[in-house]
């Protein structure tokens, strides 16, 4: 029996269909079945979401967002869950650091009692997704996590995410780049489209590729065109050499000679090099291969 299907959260289709819904009015009951409640935390208290998929925060856009704080207040709590005697950001990382920033000491949230981890990765990436652009790589490592660690299949992140199941897949082939190359997707230098190309299982050096297309400006048509080109001559390579009407008669009488198989291999297409395997099946027959030579000579 196949792994069964596992569906994404409550009313995560609607929220990625409907940009105006939050994440508290969608999960408005946490799992406990107490729902969310507000209250003033000490931001010493919180810790970040141990599935954030953002790993960079631009400091310049955090300090203007410390800066409406300051003048204009917290309009939206964030949200949080009870962790371990402490509390876990479950939604508003970016407004907590600003809030950091900007001298607070304690913010307004939404607490969950109880969250479970899947929900808690769940809602980090549609958040996310929903409100802040993620790189790639970052939508990659969310979507990788989602399945390896909660149960998640291709086919449910498609269906729920609004993509093909082919997009998710291509999306987490990203991660089986080298880390240079995965840094310069995350910092904007390298397209995505651009990174696909370098999946190509003819491409044998993607970082090297990568720099090219960073620094000489190369686009994805030419990338695609090496690979092409690195594919037909492996062809070429491997492709067998046409075999000599004197070298296949010659090989005859050698089998006639020895009384078994006789292979001549070429290894240039004149035939001036290659090599000369003689097939024996005992101590036995190869004495007798041995006789036959010595008594050649």
């Amino acid at each position: 029996m196949g792994k069964k299907s596992i569906a994404l959260g409550r009313g995560l289709s609607n929220i990625m269909q409907d940009h105006s819904v939050t994440i508290e009015q969608v999960i408005e009951k946490g799992e406990d079945g107490k729902g969310l409640h507000l209250e003033k935390i000490d931001l010493n208290l919180i810790d970040p979401n141990p599935f954030q998929p953002r790993k960079e925060f631009n400091e310049e856009e955090l300090n203007e967002l410390a800066l409406t704080l300051k003048t204009q207040g917290l309009i939206q709590p964030i949200t949080v869950r009870k962790f371990n005697g402490r509390y876990q950001i479950v939604s508003g990382e970016r407004r907590t650091r600003a809030a950091r920033i900007a001298g607070f000491q304690t913010i307004n949230a939404y607490v969950h009692e109880l969250l479970s981890d899947r929900n808690m990765a769940e809602w980090s990436l549609i958040e996310n997704i929903q409100r802040v652009d993620l790189n790639p790589i970052e939508i990659a490592r969310s979507y990788e996590q989602l399945i390896e660690n909660h149960g998640y299949t291709h086919e449910d992140l498609a269906k729920n995410v609004g993509k093909s199941r082919a997009a998710i897949t291509n999306s987490i082939r990203l991660l089986k780049l080298p880390e240079n190359v995965q840094l310069w997707i995350q910092e904007g230098k390298l397209s995505q489209s651009a990174a696909r190309s370098l999946l190509s299982p003819e491409i044998t050096d993607p970082e090297q590729i990568a720099k090219n297309i960073i620094e000489k400006g190369m686009n994805v048509r030419e990338v695609e065109n090496i690979s092409k080109q690195k594919k037909e001559n492996k062809k070429a390579e491997t492709a067998p050499i046409p075999v000599d009407p004197n070298i296949l008669a010659f090989n005859k009488k050698l089998e006639e000679f020895f009384g078994t198989r006789v292979q001549i291999q070429s290894s240039k297409a004149d035939n001036s090099q290659g090599k000369i395997l003689i097939d024996f099946y005992s101590f036995e027959d190869l004495t007798r291969i041995q006789e036959k030579i010595e008594g050649s000579v």
